[in-house]
């Protein structure tokens, strides 16, 4: 049954990855990243909602595959947010700044 309620919580998440990936087309250039972008979205949907749902204390199996679900859509996005900022950052001055050398 626990494998059941897992297919559920992740197929949310791909769900969720999917529809957000439509607002993301723009950032995602071809099917590699769309590919990456949902494969994330699920992967975080699968791997969070536990965590998420016994923070909330939501013990309802349809509630839990809606928390998969949002956080599929939030996942890709998120990690999309964070790959973007890494790329416009400096961080070799941030590092030069931290350890010195210029």
């Amino acid at each position: 049954m626990e494998s059941f309620h897992k297919a559920y919580v992740w197929l949310g998440g791909l769900l969720g990855a999917l529809i957000a990936s439509w607002w993301h087309r723009e950032d995602l250039a071809d099917k590699k990243a769309w590919i990456i972008f949902v494969i994330t979205g699920a992967s975080c949907a699968l791997y969070l909602t536990g965590m998420v749902s016994s923070y909330f204390g939501i013990t309802d199996p349809s509630n839990v595959a809606g928390v998969g679900f949002l956080l599929g859509t939030f996942g890709g996005s998120l990690m999309a947010a964070i790959n973007r900022a890494i790329k416009t950052a400096d961080l070799w001055a941030l590092i030069r700044s931290k350890f010195g050398g210029g």
